[in-house]
């Protein structure tokens, strides 16, 4: 992997982030551990595209036996479209405005709020917890232009100013091997390398965007056992969220499939609770006592009701 030099471009361009604050990232051995009371002390979300309830349930074999063995929710709803706003609500509680935008990070003034908010990046931090971005057909780290596969409204992450242009915070997203995504799987194998948080965006061929259901389905059936044989969760408590960033339909009813994995999570359990793209950073906050972000996180509803009490998961 190459490093490049950030350069400081101002408002309204394709480029970096201007940080207000200087953070350091600390090895995840000495780093403190969640509350012992959270239902996961790992997560693991990979988000998938383009495709609404219906066009998954019944017709992604792997993905609905996964939802049939574990949790499913029936009434998640993406936030916005088209996929910018939906990545920028996941890791920032806010749309920023971007409904109907998807761009390079501070190129309009959408992007430009949200170039300078508050993400749930600083959250876990500050709260002395890990992350790591994984990102398919990436170039390079931290990289924030279009390339191949990789498109860059589909790393939220390189959306924030205080991300971006923070070395130590960059070297945190890092390109992933297309299809088999060996990196996240090999930091899986120990809690000195797993994060906290850890994020896999697949490529546009893997997530659905550009490919066909039954490739996408293909792609989690090879790497979500992996995942799941995984030290980390079979040792540890560690939650797997699958979900897309929209469907067709207007926002609020915009259902898209979603479900949670692992061995903290329920067996063979559906809930048609109202849930949306805010409901994952209220529930990562409900989980580790970490501050809300907006109002929207704040007003959310966390997916609590997924997970086995402690005693439960560790009989399992």
């Amino acid at each position: 992997m190459i490093l490049g030099t950030i350069l400081l471009i101002g408002p309204f361009t394709t480029a970096t982030f201007d940080p207000r604050r200087s953070q350091t990232i600390v090895p995840n051995s000495i780093l403190s551990s969640p509350p012992g009371s959270s239902p996961f002390d790992y997560l693991v979300v990979i988000l998938m595209e383009n495709k609404g309830f219906n066009s998954i349930n019944g017709n992604a074999a792997y993905l609905n036996q996964l939802a049939s063995s574990y949790s499913l929710a029936t009434r998640y709803t993406a936030v916005d479209h088209p996929s910018l706003p939906n990545y920028l609500a996941l890791s920032g509680a806010d749309t920023f405005g971007c409904g109907g935008y998807d761009g390079a990070p501070n190129s309009n003034s959408c992007t430009s709020t949200a170039w300078l908010s508050q993400n749930i990046i600083d959250r876990i931090e500050s709260a002395g917890l890990t992350w790591k971005g994984y990102m398919e057909s990436m170039p390079s780290n931290c990289y924030n232009q279009d390339s191949g596969n990789y498109v860059v409204r589909h790393d939220p992450f390189v959306y924030y100013n205080d991300i971006v242009t923070n070395q130590a915070r960059c070297n945190r997203i890092v390109p992933a091997t297309a299809s088999t995504d060996v990196e996240l799987i090999n930091d899986l194998g120990s809690t000195s390398t797993a994060s906290n948080f850890m994020w896999l965006t697949p490529n546009l061929c893997n997530d659905m965007h550009d490919c066909s259901v039954a490739i996408g389905d293909n792609y989690l059936s090879q790497v979500v056992p992996k995942i799941l044989r995984s030290n980390i969760f079979q040792m540890q408590k560690a939650a797997l969220l699958i979900t897309f960033d929209e469907g067709t339909a207007t926002s609020l009813s915009d259902l898209v499939y979603t479900v949670w994995a692992g061995p903290v999570v329920k067996r063979g359990y559906q809930s048609a609770v109202a849930y949306s793209h805010y409901s994952v950073a209220r529930t990562i906050e409900s989980a580790w006592n970490l501050p809300t972000l907006t109002t929207n996180d704040a007003s959310a509803t966390a997916m609590t009701e997924f997970f086995t009490s402690p005693q439960q998961s560790a009989l399992q």
